[in-house]
């Protein structure tokens, strides 16, 4: 770890950037892209100061965690409720891997990855190919064991001949990334192999926080399905997960093929959300007619392994119809609560937001609930929309009862239903809301598992589209009063 303290000024911004690629380059990283996120994130520290107001130093901090170095930036100027536009194409161009913006109270802290050079290589798919649907069926016998990070590269060779390069999670194409988190713990599968040793069919799982993980990275090479594998993989799964302790496990089966669905719900899952058009089109091997014409949409499925803690749940009045129904199909001890007379609002709201430029979405993630919660939000939707997201999540802490005291303008904002993940942080459970740029979405490759999913699809598609309605109203009703005021 390294510290660095300067002002942001010509001569600061060009000792920041020096010392930045030394570091970087030392950890084993691109030192001059670096150099030049540095650059820019001070460029953006500059548009927000006031002249004879916010001339502070500005202090970066570089780490080397697992497979990447992380820089944070610190500055005393404007608030900041997204990160600068400019780091975006450093993102789709792979210089960065992503990045994300918050505020503690005392500064901006601006926080960006970057892949050490030995997780930065791209899987290489000159000797593979896309297998085709219609591929004549394999007869050979599979084992079946626990993935290791041997199996990194076998895990990517899997999902680019299921999928292509239209995954959507870009990190399975670095077997060097997918080996670290084998190795560290904090992604872990069980795969089948072939007598030849290649990987055929893998479920895995990655941690989410303390108590949950999320399952997914399914996928079974087309020449090897119909045979149970996933199935078989998936209980195994469960299996490993009991017996690590975790207590809940989420999964977003897609929306264009209904046997993941029911496999979650075969399991004991219950469907909790859904994210529409969430992320870039997908191409998926025999389920989908290549690559999709309009972006994607998932199911969330969410299991307790195990009991969970009773919580009280707080929530704005236009999601609790879909939470009671949702609710209404487990035993968790999740009341929908009304606030005390003595709860408390605190002043300002802490959030943070990301930015994932290959799915052109973001994510807000509210930590603290304050009486300035829904002009937080609004600023945050509007920097990312004009950063070019399509899709934005805000999630929220249902455990305060200021959710439910502060955020009813949420729904006015355009917000609607997304999903209700218990435990997903140590402290709370969460209720994620979207906002999507088209509240009409394509649904004609659309399957459903069984009349529950539809139905609850169903619920969720008519929030949305009363969100954006509301959202429409707010904005001219607040526009005819602007007009009256000038008038007057």
């Amino acid at each position: 770890m390294i510290t660095i303290t300067a002002p942001p000024d010509d001569i600061g911004s060009a000792a920041l950037a020096a010392a930045a690629r030394m570091t970087v380059e030392r950890l084993g990283g691109d030192g001059d892209g670096c150099a030049l996120t540095v650059r820019l994130l001070v460029d953006d520290i500059r548009s927000r100061s006031v002249t004879g107001v916010d001339e502070g130093d500005v202090t970066l901090r570089i780490d080397s965690v697992g497979t990447e170095a992380v820089l944070s930036m610190r500055d005393g100027g404007a608030p900041i409720q997204t990160e600068p536009s400019t780091l975006h194409p450093l993102i789709n161009l792979g210089i960065i891997t992503g990045s994300s913006v918050s505020t503690d109270g005392h500064a901006n802290v601006t926080v960006v990855r970057m892949a050490l050079q030995s997780h930065s290589r791209v899987f290489d798919h000159s000797d593979e190919e896309v297998i085709d649907a219609h591929a004549p069926a394999s007869t050979v016998e599979t084992t079946i064991r626990e993935l290791t990070p041997a199996d990194a590269a076998g895990l990517t060779t899997l999902m680019y001949r299921c999928y292509g390069w239209s995954y959507p999670n870009t990190d399975i194409y670095f077997p060097d990334r997918i080996a670290a988190q084998i190795d560290d713990g904090s992604r872990i599968g069980e795969a089948a192999f072939a007598p030849d040793g290649q990987m055929v069919a893998h479920w895995g799982a990655v941690r989410y926080g303390p108590f949950v993980v999320e399952s997914g990275t399914t996928a079974t090479d087309p020449r090897f399905r119909h045979r149970g594998l996933a199935d078989q993989l998936g209980q195994r799964l469960l299996v490993l997960l009991t017996d690590m302790g975790v207590i809940g496990r989420f999964r977003e089966p897609v929306l264009t093929h209904p046997a993941t669905q029911g496999i979650a719900l075969k399991e004991g899952a219950t469907m909790v959300g859904l994210r529409v058009n969430c992320g870039r089109a997908i191409a998926q091997t025999g389920i989908t007619d290549g690559l999709q014409d309009h972006r994607s949409s998932l199911t969330v499925a969410y299991a307790a392994l195990r009991e969970l803690p009773a919580a009280p749940v707080y929530v704005p009045d236009a999601y609790r119809a879909i939470l009671t129904d949702v609710l209404a199909e487990t035993n968790w001890q999740r009341p929908i609560s009304a606030p005390g007379p003595a709860a408390g609002i605190p002043a300002e709201t802490v959030s943070a937001t990301t930015y994932d430029a290959t799915n052109a979405s973001a994510v807000v993630e509210i930590t603290v609930v304050g009486a300035d919660l829904i002009d937080d939000v609004d600023a945050s939707l509007d920097r990312a929309r004009r950063s070019g997201a399509k899709y934005i999540e805000v999630r929220l802490p249902t455990g305060q009862p200021a959710v439910a005291m502060v955020g009813a303008g949420l729904f006015d904002l355009g917000l609607a239903y997304a999903a209700f993940l218990p435990l997903l942080r140590a402290d709370s459970d969460v209720l994620a809301l979207q906002w999507l740029d088209d509240p009409q979405p394509d649904t004609s490759d659309w399957h459903y598992a069984d009349e529950r999913v539809e139905r609850f699809a169903t619920a969720v598609l008519a929030n949305i589209s009363e969100a954006a309605d509301r959202a429409i109203r707010a904005r001219r009703s607040a526009a005819g009063g602007e007009l009256r005021r000038m008038v007057w």
